[in-house]
C-alpha cells in the first residue's frame, strides 16, 4: 500500500506496510532490512509493529475477513 512517510528510515511517498493498531508506517525497504519486525496480531490477521506488539494486552480489532 502506498504510504506518505516511512517511521524508520524518513523515505516519502512510498510501498510499506501500516501497523492497523497505532497507524505506524514501515516501507518495504525498512521491512526486508528487518524481517523479524513483520509480525501479524493473532486476534485480527493485520499487521502489527514491533512497539504494539510489545506493549499490546488485547487486541480490540475484529478479525479481518
Amino acid at each position: 500500500m502506498k504510504i506518505i512517510v516511512c517511521d524508520r528510515c524518513k523515505t516519502t511517498h512510498t510501498e510499506g506496510l501500516v501497523c492497523k493498531h497505532c497507524d505506524t508506517a514501515y516501507c518495504y525497504d525498512c521491512l526486508d532490512l528487518f524481517p523479524n519486525g513483520i509480525k501479524f496480531c493473532k486476534t485480527c490477521g493485520e499487521f502489527i509493529c514491533d512497539e504494539c506488539y510489545e506493549g499490546m494486552v488485547e487486541c480490540d480489532r475484529e478479525k479481518s475477513r
